[in-house]
């Protein structure tokens, strides 16, 4: 009796705590995972994808602000505050399950999702002035591809 508290208790923390997609819930490497250990590594394979995706979308900036060396910089800075502020945020939200095993994969879903708001972010600078009835190109932080 104690042990099947002890899955149903596992089973709501997964539920509870691990806000997945419904692209993450179908995806065959969460269908597959047999264990606590392969789940994480199906959130970290998900980090990856989407990180690979805002560092793709952040050397379209720097080429684009090739010559802007003072926007560079604000770029970099930028960067580098959001990164740290992205790992403290999902720090404080994964604090209850800090030092169980579930951790690593609620960090690593919590850190996909902010960085997914990221990848947008980023796609909205690399498309400002493309649409009519849009800011002027001059406003926008980073300017339109050549």
């Amino acid at each position: 009796m104690r042990h099947a508290i002890a899955r149903l208790a596992t089973i709501l923390a997964l539920a509870a705590f691990i806000p997945l997609s419904a692209a993450q819930a179908d995806d065959a490497c969460y269908k597959k995972a047999q264990s606590q250990a392969e789940l994480t590594d199906c959130s970290a394979k998900d980090l990856k994808a989407v990180d690979d995706n805002l560092n793709k979308l952040y050397r379209q900036m720097e080429a684009r602000l090739k010559g802007d060396d003072d926007t560079k910089k604000l770029l970099i800075d930028a960067q580098k505050k959001w990164v740290a502020f992205r790992d403290s945020e999902c720090t404080l939200s994964t604090v209850r399950s800090a030092g169980g095993s579930i951790n690593p994969m609620n960090f690593n879903t919590c850190a996909a999702g902010l960085t997914k708001s990221r990848v947008k972010d980023f796609q909205a600078y690399l498309s400002c002035g493309k649409q009519s009835g849009e800011q002027d190109s001059d406003d926008c932080a980073i300017p339109p591809a050549q």
